[in-house]
């Protein structure tokens, strides 16, 4: 298990302690001295990584899912069975500073953007030309990129800036964009703000140049992001896509309905904020099943004002997922995020928290994680980066069982087990620091 960040002294072990009796039994996690559970029976297979050596490359047959660790916000790498590739989310800069926002990872000698397709070009199997797929899951700068004063224009030849997916497509070749918005970028009312009329800018300019192709992601939809190489050899895989812009799927077929109703969103009055928007999937291999959500959130005042519960999207979102192996923890773990009935509908036995913040994961949120009055089992947390400030608040955040670097959910063919990796992010070396499972897939 990681190091944690921050030891806590020993009066503020004590007030744990006594807050764990007051509110309930915690799941069961692992701690640092455990036996590693490699050593479980039902592996099915040999473990190929090693710990302090760089991570295997992607094999035919397996499932790799990347939370690449860059302190600034989202990036997920997913490499198929077949080898097709879809990164969902490009971290890019962002208009907070420090101390709220965690610092650059590896370093900032390159902006994130760059980062991350560093990593893709390295984690992408042999003989890729570029990714095959890339997804926004909404439109915020922690999850495509923040144009702001120092951001450069292109090398290309277009007349639009660099940051997070746009900075990707200028190191790695992309076929096919996904958005929440294409072509009007319109839904509920015209998005004006630079980072989008950028990103706008930049499609247009991809579409002409490089031969782009756009796409809306529509809900219910099981074959929009699918196997493009050899599909016929993994027939128990898909991308199903649950959510966008207040639509879900009902769970049959490709059939949804639509969440927000039509005349809230013609009145001047409450309109669903960009995170509740946000595009979410659910990937399934065999008995395997991951969700991703981006920044999806529950009802999110604590005030006196009274948000209408059709607002309250997340627990409709997952329960159109259903139970899962793994998720990426809605909102980096933030305070309204995450909540119980959604965590009580998905029950992963993994979670992993893409921090960008402090509070990243936030106290009540650990709980309710953690909780088993929320679900019954073990679970275990990885969290890409925890700071100084929210290991010292929030209780209990040492026991998880990563607290900085990327973190690699791995596949094994037909999808009957996986393990979890925490990658050393300090580097490009891609060296394992911790392996955990093999987990049996439910």
């Amino acid at each position: 298990m990681s190091a944690p960040a921050t030891r806590l002294p020993i009066a503020r072990v004590a007030l744990l302690a006594l807050l764990l009796a007051a509110g309930g039994a915690l799941a069961t996690q692992a701690a640092a001295g455990d036996a590693p559970r490699a050593q479980q029976p039902h592996d099915s297979g040999p473990d190929r990584a090693t710990v302090g050596a760089p991570l295997p490359a992607w094999s035919p047959g397996e499932l790799d899912i990347h939370h690449i660790s860059t302190g600034r916000g989202d990036a997920l790498l997913f490499v198929f069975p077949d080898g097709t590739s879809l990164l969902k989310d490009a971290s890019g800069k962002t208009v907070e500073a420090a101390p709220f926002s965690l610092p650059t990872r590896p370093n900032a000698s390159r902006p994130p953007g760059e980062w991350v397709a560093r990593y893709v070009q390295r984690r992408l199997p042999a003989g890729s030309k570029g990714l095959d797929y890339a997804l926004i899951s909404h439109f915020h700068g922690d999850h495509m990129g923040a144009i702001v004063a120092d951001s450069p224009t292109t090398a290309l030849g277009g007349d639009y800036r660099l940051s997070g997916i746009t900075e990707v497509a200028e190191h790695v070749p992309i076929a096919t964009l996904l958005d929440r918005g294409w072509p009007d970028y319109a839904f509920p009312v015209p998005i004006r703000n630079a980072t989008v009329a950028n990103y706008r800018a930049f499609v247009e300019w991809q579409v002409r140049h490089r031969g782009l192709r756009v796409e809306r992601f529509t809900p219910g939809r099981g074959d929009q992001v699918r196997l493009l190489r050899d599909p016929a050899a993994y027939p128990s895989f898909e991308v199903r896509n649950l959510y966008a812009n207040g639509v879900v799927w009902t769970g049959q077929g490709q059939r949804t309905r639509a969440l927000f109703p039509p005349d809230a969103l013609r009145s001047s009055g409450t309109k669903p904020t960009e995170n509740k928007l946000s595009t979410a999937l659910r990937i399934r291999y065999g008995a395997f099943d991951y969700f991703s959500g981006g920044d999806l959130s529950s009802i999110d005042e604590e005030t006196a004002f009274q948000p209408p519960a059709w607002l309250d999207v997340e627990p409709v979102v997952a329960r159109a997922s259903g139970p899962v192996d793994v998720m990426k923890a809605n909102h980096h773990g933030s305070w309204d995020a995450n909540g119980v009935p959604a965590l009580a509908a998905l029950q992963p036995r993994v979670i992993v928290v893409t921090a960008r913040a402090d509070g990243h994961p936030a106290v009540n949120t650990w709980r309710r994680m953690t909780s088993e009055r929320v679900w019954p089992g073990a679970r275990e947390i990885f969290i890409t980066g925890v700071s100084p400030a929210t290991a010292a608040t929030t209780y209990g955040v040492e026991r998880a069982a990563g607290s900085q670097g990327h973190v690699v959910v791995r596949v094994e063919p037909g999808g009957a087990t996986y393990r979890v990796y925490v990658l050393d992010d300090g580097d490009e070396r891609m060296r394992v620091k911790r392996v955990s499972g093999p987990f049996r897939s439910r």
